[in-house]
């Protein structure tokens, strides 16, 4: 649906008034710069293939119009999927009662997964973010704080929002999220749930609710309290507050039917034990009471865990025992075996008792982010920065350790029979691994992009010389594989918090997403990288890693070309400080540039680095790398860097005393090299001097069939554009007064440029006309950096993101909105606007069909589409169908044993046979059917017979021998 203000605008574009037929002519008046060399002649010009650029007779390119290259395109209405992914909270995830599935919290929804094969089951959506009014549509930052299983009812989880929401879903229905009970508080922190009997009702789940509390003191910013509902509770918002704490508490836990309820805050742990009451009342909540005892811990809190220990007797189980560990934010753990043995027996209802000597493990560099005990308590595990899952054994105080994971450790869980534990990473996965071999028996990954956090880290609790980026001011290098376009590629860093350790975001991996299966394929190192070191200065600064700026392939798929930039901080460089230099200026000097060609196996999936060109742009110090293009034709690239100059970068075989060098199987090796140097004739006519020139941007772009390469290079004052001609490297023409401020990006569509900087303009290069124009509406540096460009050849149109302008915000953080515009070059109509609740941080297009693949700030992917076409996306096993374990029919049978003819007996001998092979539902990934149905258009695609043949090969399937 195309949404449009009453002048034809929509939220970020705003349409540029043309001037007048005179004044227009002057302004679009374009400099031409000819070449000097001679111009090709007709029989020459006859030689180019059939949509290459034609030459006139002043030295001039053209392009062929659009009508040329497509006679028609698709009117359909566009429409966007639901969004698939997310990012896994800091929440710890849940087992099932059998262990066949593993129930993950997500930013935006929760998603069940099984544990065999570790395919996602069922996407349950929850809608987060809530409007602030009827006629407000912001929507207000809200976070999923908990999420906790039902003690009652196997098959349904609790789900608590920080504004309020409770949610109660059926994981195994996906049924419950549309109806949430309202809590009357300010502030959600924490909640847990236990199976509790009152009075003369039977058990019935009681929700313990750590909330903000309500009073108007001036310790009300930092007091909370624990509210006890029911189920009638929460509709009629009628809890018992059972305490009340002033430390800004953070976490809750409770254990044995609420018989022990575990509060922390800072370094203060409360302990409450419900007291025995001979009162039996009808109001159930009421005969809850507590009796809280309070003591100090030696450090800030920063996760913990219980172990009850219970005792049969006559009525019951009662509690007869508890074990407590604090992880804290300085590395320590501190256990406290049988804590209630040492809390006093008498006093208040709230009393701050002691302090307790605990049994202290020290192993951790940084804070410890998750502690659980093993199911028999003679173990402890735990995981932190250092990513390494740590067992403590508690008597012999030997540690055991699983080093070298993919990322920092979040959560630990330790499934219900102790057999399992489930690891949850910084860098959005999750593992299953063994306790007996610490071997993974199940894996879930997503997308691994920078998110926006819902709550600082765990590792801000103690004061940093650095303090985490808490916006999104880059966008994500993002690509894809024309020769697997199911995959995308990512540029990650090693974890949330690795990334965001410096001044801007370190991503110096290589994430392989197949989108089909919707799972992490692989992930290479592009940069230098240490995951698993102690990337920490002396001073405790971080040592930031290098980010990959630029990702392409080659038109076969074969080689990928990345450019990476590092750049020592400013705090480092004072020591090469001399004369007039200022931090700043030698921190510039010192720039690490890298432009680097890698050989991609699509079969392993696998890549190996062949050439690494140090400064590939130079002057007297390296300068930046604008852009890097791709040739469509030919395995041929091209660079634009801040020196005015554009290469052209080609491969050749590598030789060895003069023979052709060969690799370990005899495959010939081959190295890359600069084949062409064009100095663009704008930056001949700016100053010399390099360091009293202005701010420079560029952009570069091949045309469709590779023949004619435009330049976008210059200051926010005076950009131009280059046409060079691939073959001979000579200029061919020059276009000015094209761009207002810093160039964004260029791209050519047919015979128009579409051209971004603080306008979005189509121009027609072969009619010598602009089309149209938009200007955006908010101009900010950071909003320019997230507005992208992308386009699609297959269904001819062009799609901008932006984000949304917000007048009361100065950088893009939480509640951030998008827009995405899909526009053609023939109108300046929008065929498609949609709004997106997150800041949209990549835009790929679809290889194969008419679409786009959207990525967002909270790490979900989204697919646009034209028509009826079908994303490439994956469908949980739920919306297949196929949730449900396939159960045998019982066989009737008809005749008794002795009365079977022969025949019959033959029969039954071939049905024993096919009983042997599993009979499945036949599972067709879109793609597939894309591939079969848009290999051509539709006057030349293949008899409608092998069409058949084709879709019947892929629902059916040779049974695979034992």
């Amino acid at each position: 649906m195309v949404r449009l203000d009453v002048n034809g605008e929509t939220a970020s574009l705003k349409k540029r008034k043309r001037e007048q037929k005179d004044e227009a002519d002057a302004k679009q008046k374009r400099l031409r710069s000819k070449s000097k060399s001679k111009h090709r002649t007709r029989n020459e010009s006859k030689n180019l293939e059939e949509f290459s650029p034609i030459q006139n007779d002043d030295g001039d390119i053209e392009l062929l119009d659009s009508s040329l290259v497509e006679a028609s395109r698709s009117l359909q209405p566009w429409k966007v999927s639901n969004p698939m992914g997310g990012r896994m909270l800091d929440i710890d995830p849940i087992f099932s009662s059998d262990e066949k599935h593993l129930i993950l919290t997500y930013n935006t929804s929760i998603q069940v997964y099984s544990t065999n094969d570790s395919l996602l089951v069922r996407r349950i959506a929850i809608t987060v973010a809530k409007p602030r009014s009827e006629n407000e549509g912001e929507p207000v930052p809200a976070h999923i704080v908990s999420s906790v299983p039902s003690k009652v009812s196997p098959e349904h989880i609790w789900v608590a929002c920080s504004d309020g929401r409770i949610w109660h879903i059926n994981w195994v229905l996906g049924t419950g999220m549309d109806t949430p009970y309202l809590l009357m508080t300010k502030d959600v922190l924490d909640m847990t749930v236990e199976s509790v009997q009152l009075g003369s009702l039977t058990e019935d789940d009681v929700l313990l609710v750590l909330q903000k509390s309500n009073r108007s003191s001036a310790q009300s910013a930092q007091s909370a309290q624990i509210v006890a509902y029911t189920t009638e509770a929460l509709a009629s918002n009628s809890g018992k507050v059972i305490h009340t704490c002033d430390e800004s508490p953070q976490l809750l836990r409770s254990a044995v039917g609420a018989k022990a309820v575990i509060v922390a805050a800072k370094d203060l742990v409360h302990i409450g034990i419900l007291l025995k009451t001979k009162r039996k009342s009808a109001n159930t909540l009421e005969t809850l009471e507590y009796r809280f005892t309070a003591f100090n811990v030696p450090d800030i809190i920063t996760c913990l865990d219980i172990r009850p220990t219970l005792q049969t007797i006559k009525g019951g189980d009662e509690l007869h025992a508890l074990d407590l560990v604090v992880g804290c934010a300085r590395g320590a753990i501190y256990a406290y075996k049988d804590v209630l043995s040492k809390l006093p027996t008498t006093g208040s209802s709230s009393y701050k008792g002691s302090p307790i000597q605990p049994q202290k493990y020290h192993w951790h560099r940084r804070a410890v982010h998750s502690v659980k005990w093993n199911e028999d308590g003679n173990y402890l595990v735990s995981g932190g920065y250092e990513t390494v899952l740590v067992l403590f054994q508690l008597d012999t105080r030997k540690q055991n350790y699983l080093p070298h994971l993919a990322a920092p450790i979040e959560n630990i869980v330790v499934s219900p029979s102790g057999s399992s534990y489930a690891v949850h990473l910084d860098d959005n996965s999750t593992m299953v691994l063994s306790t007996a071999e610490l071997k993974p028996t199940a894996y879930i990954t997503g997308i691994q992009s920078l998110v926006l956090n819902d709550h600082p880290p765990k590792e801000s609790l103690v004061r940093r010389v650095w303090k985490a980026a808490d916006d999104i001011s880059m966008p994500l290098v993002s690509t894809i594989n024309p020769s697997n376009p199911s995959h995308i590629y990512l540029c990650v860093g090693n974890g949330q918090q690795a990334t965001l350790g410096g001044a801007e975001p370190s991503m110096p991996l290589l994430q392989s997403f197949d989108i089909n299966s919707f799972q992490g394929v692989a992930q290479h190192a592009l940069a230098r990288t240490n995951p698993t070191d102690a990337n920490i200065t002396s001073q405790g600064a971080p040592i930031v890693d290098p980010r990959v700026t630029k990702l392409a392939f080659s038109h076969d798929g074969q080689w990928l070309a990345s450019v990476d930039e590092w750049q020592p901080p400013e705090r480092d460089a004072d020591v090469f400080v001399s004369g007039s230099k200022a931090p700043g200026d030698v921190s510039r000097e010192k720039r690490e540039i890298f432009l680097k060609f890698w050989h991609f196996d699509t079969n392993s999936n696998s890549v190996e680095l062949v050439t690494r060109i140090n400064e590939a742009h130079h002057t007297t110090q390296p300068e930046s790398i604008f852009d890097l293009a791709s040739d469509p034709s030919s395995p041929r690239f091209a660079t634009l860097g801040n020196d005015g100059i554009v290469k052209f970068w080609t491969s050749k075989l590598r030789k060895r005393d003069g023979l052709a060098a060969t690799g370990p199987e005899g495959q010939q090796l081959r190295s890359w090299s600069c084949s062409r140097v064009v100095a663009l004739p704008t930056f001949v006519q700016q100053d010399d001097v390099l360091d009293s020139a202005p701010t420079r941007s560029g952009a570069l772009a091949f045309s469709e069939d590779g023949s004619v390469l435009f330049a976008a290079f210059g200051t926010a004052v005076e950009a131009v554009v280059v046409a060079i001609d691939t073959e001979t490297g000579a200029v061919r023409d020059v276009v000015s007064g094209m761009f207002r401020g810093q160039v964004r990006s260029i791209k050519v569509l047919a015979c128009c440029l579409i051209m971004l900087s603080d306008d979005l303009t189509v121009y027609d290069i072969v009619a010598d006309e602009l089309r149209y124009s938009f200007t955006l509406k908010d101009t900010s540096k950071v909003t320019k950096r997230l507005t992208q460009l992308a386009v699609n050849y297959q269904s001819r149109c062009f799609a901008l993101v932006a984000p949304i302008p917000d007048s009361y915000r100065t950088k893009i953080g939480k509640g951030t909105q998008s827009e995405l515009v899909i526009l053609s070059t023939d109108s300046s109509e929008p065929l498609f606007t949609k709004s997106f609740s997150q800041v949209i941080t990549g835009v790929i297009p679809a290889a194969t069909s008419s679409g786009f693949v959207v990525i967002d700030a909270a790490a979900q992917i989204w697919s646009v589409t034209e028509g009826a076409e079908q994303g490439q996306l994956l469908q949980p096993l739920a919306d297949l169908g196929m949730d449900k374990e396939v159960i045998d029919a019982p066989v009737d049978v008809a005749v008794e044993e002795g009365e079977q003819s022969d025949e019959e007996m033959v029969d039954a001998d071939g049905d024993a046979e096919m009983e042997d092979y599993d009979i499945h539902q036949a599972v067709v990934a879109p793609q597939h059917l894309a591939d079969i149905f848009n290999t051509a258009p539709a006057f030349a695609m293949p008899p409608i017979e092998d069409i058949f043949y084709q879709v019947a090969g892929l629902f059916s399937a040779k049974p695979t021998k034992a």
